[in-house]
């Protein structure tokens, strides 16, 4: 899989460049073109933020860019993960032709979900120019952070895309259990009301997102994540990496028949 893998990020041309097509061709006849990929994030923020800060007694300078660094990047993470549930049935005449090796199609997702992010993280940056309580110059810890996101999303996805081609209700599934993820993720609320030494504060931690979220957002924010949470990232990466090699080996020669 790994060699599959590298063949394809050294050739960039058809995941990269379809993403893109798609995405262009369509907002390409809309009056706001491009400005649709940040203006949805840029009202969540801005409505939810002035709404939530206030039923929940944050300070809203603090809060609105919590918000914001969490709900980009769950975005991000549920783009890739819903997309690439039906990628290998959507390239279903690309994949009979046996030109493309399978980690493009996996690629496709994450292109078209990082094109969303680069413009979410636009609005991320304004929030924090505009709040007295960020600082835009930790942005640079993401160059530390979000490589051990994009390692546990990486095997997640390859995971998803063999399920999603052998049982086609993959993706209704999938999008049922992140609507009620997104609730019981810190995004909303701050998990600080949650004491690790309580029953519902280990519950909050049982959640893998919350560790993959806390891990890029507390550094940005000036803080320190939970020393669980790096613990937690870095061994489900390498238990995740170890069992997605016996199962692309064992099974992703069966995906045109599948699909």
């Amino acid at each position: 899989m790994f060699h599959h893998l590298w063949q394809s990020l050294r050739r960039p041309e058809y995941w990269a460049y379809s993403s893109w097509l798609e995405i262009t061709t369509k907002y390409r006849r809309t009056s706001l073109g491009l400005l649709w990929l940040c203006l949805p994030v840029a009202l969540f923020v801005l409505v939810l933020g002035n709404v939530y800060s206030h039923l929940m007694g944050y300070p809203l300078e603090k809060y609105m860019p919590y918000l914001a660094i969490g709900y980009v990047i769950w975005r991000f993470m549920i783009q890739v993960v819903t997309d690439v549930a039906g990628a290998f049935p959507t390239h279903k005449a690309n994949i009979m032709e046996g030109r493309i090796r399978l980690t493009d199609f996996i690629l496709v997702s994450f292109s078209k979900a990082g094109f969303h992010l680069m413009f979410g993280g636009a609005v991320v940056v304004g929030v924090l120019l505009w709040s007295p309580a960020a600082h835009v110059g930790l942005l640079w810890t993401l160059l530390l952070t979000f490589p051990l996101l994009l390692a546990n999303l990486g095997w997640i996805a390859v995971c998803i895309a063999l399920v999603g081609a052998r049982f086609r209700d993959t993706q209704e599934l999938i999008g049922a259990i992140l609507m009620l993820g997104f609730l019981l993720t810190p995004i909303l609320w701050q998990v600080d009301r949650f004491p690790p030494d309580t029953l519902r504060g280990s519950l909050v931690r049982f959640n893998p997102a919350f560790h993959l979220i806390e891990v890029v957002r507390a550094p940005i924010l000036g803080g320190t994540p939970e020393a669980a949470s790096f613990w937690i990232v870095g061994l489900m990466a390498v238990a995740g990496w170890a069992l997605t090699l016996l199962v692309y080996r064992r099974y992703a020669r069966f995906v045109p028949l599948w699909v």
